[in-house]
């Protein structure tokens, strides 16, 4: 996971809600995104289905560079748009086919080649510049072109609205800002996240694959009205204790498998001073000061292995760390290779 989660409990207690409030408009029905006769299938599976026949509409595999000024791309993404729904805000919808109709005064005579660098685009350095030409041309809407992008691959990409999944975000303890950030950078941050949450609901919810327009879902109903007002009934109340089990097993995990390392690796008493003095009291994953001091007045942090000793790590400054306990049992539980990378960096960091 990145480092945008911040508080993991938060994100488990939710999903725990989330499924408690599914339960109770589906009843014993396993979990199930896509069948029409479940909730979460007649709620949000039109995405997909939107997403699928927009593509269709457009068939951009069969788009050839010499359209471009023939206006056949235009009809085919006007087509496309007419499939949004509420995934795009109406007056949105409404102002992106002026801007691809010739006929209007809004129209914008490079609309054809901007759509077709987004369809045709290969690499993700040639997507960004797509995107980026798509705001200038197009204006900062951030819905009508994260849509465009959703409809070329519905697996990479996902539609945005961006006040409500930045609240969303905020109720599961992830604060990403989203308004007014229409830009390739915040875009793919964004789909980053909703990785991060795909992950955990997959290792949640076994026997169920989870898509990433199913992460997107979640996050989508528990910014909703209906689950807001909706009361936990007596089971569902247990929700809470649910979530906390989950964390307690995965903290039980780490350290019994942090157990079973140290029997079998001696640490070198050297290696963790040395590691501890290089730190300077300042935790190298989340960068804030050790929070509280030992009985000797030291600074407390926790040593870590970066490639872990079962993993074959070696035992020695260079792969050793300072965490603070909280960033130390969420490398243990988590294992997120961005997190890794901020560690090999630091270490570089404090070598030069």
């Amino acid at each position: 996971m990145t480092t945008y989660v911040q508080d993991l409990a938060k994100l488990i207690t939710m999903l725990h809600r989330f499924l408690a409030f599914v339960r109770s408009r589906d009843g014993d029905r396993p979990l199930n995104f896509v069948d029409k006769n479940t909730f979460l299938g007649r709620e949000e599976n039109y995405k997909s289905i939107a997403s699928e026949f927009a593509r269709n509409d457009l068939d951009y595999d069969k788009w050839d560079e010499s359209w471009i000024g023939t206006g056949k791309i235009l009809e085919r993404c006007k087509k496309a748009m007419d499939r949004a729904g509420n995934l795009v805000f109406r007056n949105q919808q409404i102002q992106f086919k002026n801007m691809i109709d010739p006929k209007n005064e809004k129209f914008r005579p490079n609309a054809e080649r901007v759509l077709y660098d987004i369809y045709k685009s290969l690499q993700r350095d040639e997507e960004a510049a797509a995107f980026f030409q798509a705001k200038r041309t197009f204006g900062g809407h951030y819905d009508t072109i994260a849509y465009l992008f959703f409809v070329k691959d519905a697996s990479r990409f996902l539609p945005i609205s961006p006040g409500n999944f930045e609240n969303s975000l905020s109720s599961v303890g992830i604060n990403y800002p989203l308004s007014g950030q229409c830009s390739w950078q915040n875009y793919d941050g964004f789909i980053e996240i909703v990785k991060d949450v795909q992950a955990i609901m997959q290792e949640n919810l076994s026997g169920v694959d989870i898509r990433l327009i199913d992460a997107h879902s979640f996050l989508w109903v528990i910014n909703e009205k209906a689950f807001h007002q909706w009361k936990a009934n007596v089971e569902e109340a247990e929700i809470e204790i649910s979530a906390e089990n989950y964390l307690t097993a995965k903290a039980a995990e780490a350290a019994t498998r942090e157990r079973r390392i140290t029997s079998y690796f001696a640490r070198s008493t050297e290696v963790v001073r040395e590691t501890k003095k290089r730190a300077n009291g300042v935790c190298q994953l989340c960068g804030k000061p050790a929070p509280f001091m030992d009985r000797h007045g030291t600074p407390y942090l926790e040593t870590h292995h970066i490639v872990w000793l079962s993993r074959g790590g070696e035992d020695s400054t260079s792969n050793t760390v300072a965490l603070c306990p909280n960033c130390h049992t969420k490398m243990h539980i988590v294992d997120d290779r961005a997190d890794v990378k901020v560690l090999l960096d630091s270490i570089k960091d404090s070598i030069k």
